[in-house]
């Protein structure tokens, strides 16, 4: 029996708030994603014990998990889909977590748990917590499932994979080439992947405003789980979509052969992509909403 029960070896036992550049720089070692949402607020992390003379000594042991609170790319539009009278303030999103590869079995639904208790008594104003699972890759939630959170279905996703397995995100092709249009994903060597996300929440509030929540959503929240034989997928490599048995082999970061052509370019600036001062002053509306969370 360790500090934290049967999953962590020795830990502290209890998850810190660490900052976002001691964050991101363990989840770039252990994590299959480099990229990072935009907004990761409130980063968690569980340490292992150190030993005893580095504790008399004031040391602290090594980071064996973290996970990066915050929102997508789209807060409002997230939470307002789900449950209509919520805000920004209201919610966070999972955007990454994730384990050192020795930890036991089971060690992550621990570990969220362990995160969703601090939330819940260091952010009150926060009533649910939000997460996605990539079924893309072949996750269909089972750490979520472990933690009883609700399942709320699952939506039909894409993604661009290169020629050596480097994922691509579809808002990537937009920033970097203006257009997601057939032509150009074929032209720079990329397939189309499609797959299923599927919708995890976790309910912080009271039971009363738990129960007036899911009554006001539109989506159907149960403990009735999917599994792995619950996931697919199609491809498109040039050839036309076909279903395949198997999710994409990913690795890397996606790598685009070509620039984008000029005409492109011209439009993606103009058109698709938001002016700087637009940019900025949706950001600072975002870091004012989450101001509960400095």
């Amino acid at each position: 029996m360790t500090a934290t029960g049967t999953m962590f070896k020795e830990t502290t036992g209890t998850p810190e708030r660490i900052a976002l550049r001691e964050a991101k720089e363990f989840v770039r070692l252990w994590h299959y994603s480099k990229i990072f949402p935009p907004h990761c607020l409130v980063n968690l992390a569980l340490r292992d014990l150190p030993a005893e003379a580095s504790a008399q000594a004031g040391e602290r042991g090594e980071i064996s998990a973290v996970a990066m609170w915050g929102y997508g790319v789209r807060p409002r539009h997230t939470i307002q889909k789900l449950f209509p009278s919520l805000g920004v303030g209201d919610y966070l999103e999972l955007n990454r977590l994730c384990l050192r590869d020795a930890e036991p079995r089971n060690s992550e639904s621990h570990f969220i748990s362990l995160c969703a208790e601090w939330i819940r008594a260091n952010c009150p104003d926060v009533k649910l917590l939000f997460s996605w699972a990539d079924g893309l890759r072949g996750k269909p939630g089972y750490v979520y499932q472990a933690s009883s959170w609700l399942y709320g279905g699952y939506i039909k996703t894409d993604l661009y994979v290169d020629e050596h397995g480097g994922p691509v995100h579809p808002r990537l092709m937009i920033t970097r080439l203006g257009t997601r249009s057939r032509n150009e994903w074929t032209r720079q060597g990329f397939a189309k992947w499609w797959g299923y996300q599927f919708r995890y929440v976790k309910f912080l509030c009271g039971h009363a405003e738990r129960k007036r929540l899911l009554r006001e959503s539109p989506v159907r929240w149960t403990r009735v789980y999917p599994k792995a034989a619950d996931c697919r997928w199609w491809v498109d490599a040039g050839e036309g979509s076909r279903e395949s048995r198997e999710p994409p082999r990913l690795e890397g970061t996606g790598q685009f052969r070509h620039p984008a052509p000029l005409e492109t370019t011209e439009a993606a600036q103009g058109r698709f992509l938001p002016a700087p001062r637009l940019l900025l002053a949706r950001r600072a509306q975002v870091s004012r909403q989450a101001g509960l969370f400095a």
